[in-house]
């Protein structure tokens, strides 16, 4: 059975929730989905850029999410719009694609930032050439997804390995089964 894109964020806010638990010391960065976007906020970013629907359909979801991964935060639309974040991410992007060489081609014609992390090299980026193709810049290179929900899916897996290794050490967090997965 297929997933919906609705199911992997439900499972993904899950997930993310029991981390949140687990993480006594406040290691990583928590708060999940935020509620849907406003439709007008909406509009407003659809006017200035065609989204593919299934990112649409993500933001009437939630209207962005902290700490996805326990550090990068896809952007609410009011940061797609006009906020700081999105041009220093955009600073982080072309300096680390003229590093490369230009080989990744990650041009602000072609791409959407839709998310970053406050302290590291992470940049979600939404192909709005291609879409719904999906572009995850770390230190380790460029992960590209065939769209949002599956760089979600591998968040949530990335959190399932965080929140054993939180409750397999108890100074990193609690020990035992607690949350509800």
């Amino acid at each position: 059975m297929e997933l919906t894109v609705r199911d992997v964020m439900d499972r993904a806010a899950a997930v993310n929730h029991d981390v949140a638990l687990a993480d006594v010391h406040a290691i990583f960065r928590h708060g999940g989905p935020n509620p849907g976007a406003d439709p007008s906020k909406l509009d407003a970013l659809r006017q200035r850029v065609n989204l593919p629907p299934p990112y649409a359909e993500f933001l009437t979801y939630c209207d962005g999410w902290t700490g996805l991964d326990g550090q990068t935060d896809l952007f609410p639309i009011s940061e797609l719009l006009d906020g700081p974040a999105t041009e220093e991410a955009w600073m982080i992007v072309e300096a680390y694609d003229e590093g490369s060489g230009w080989q990744f081609g990650l041009s602000r014609d072609r791409y959407l930032i839709i998310g970053a992390a406050e302290s590291n090299l992470s940049v979600v980026l939404l192909d709005i050439a291609s879409p719904p193709r999906v572009c995850w810049l770390t230190q380790g290179g460029v992960d590209e997804f065939p769209a949002l929900d599956a760089l979600v899916a591998t968040a949530t897996e990335y959190n399932l390995e965080t929140l054993a290794a939180l409750r397999a050490d108890p100074w990193l967090g609690i020990s035992g089964d607690a949350g509800t997965l």
